[in-house]
């Protein structure tokens, strides 16, 4: 069985959009669902995971 892995993040949490244009971590793109959700999408870096840790960290969610 071939398993495919997402190469990319995605969030739809302006939250966390916010604190990582914060820290300088820039979406690659943007796409809207068929309900109409905005959802982000990272490229999965080091600095990504970076400061996604430290957002959990520090928001506790």
């Amino acid at each position: 069985m071939d398993k495919k892995f997402d190469k990319e993040y995605s969030t739809q949490w302006i939250k966390e959009v916010k604190w990582l244009s914060c820290h300088n971590v820039r979406f690659t793109f943007v796409k809207r669902d068929t309900n109409g959700i905005t959802i982000y999408k990272y490229k999965k870096t080091h600095q990504l995971f970076s400061a996604l840790a430290e957002f959990y960290c520090r928001n506790g969610d």
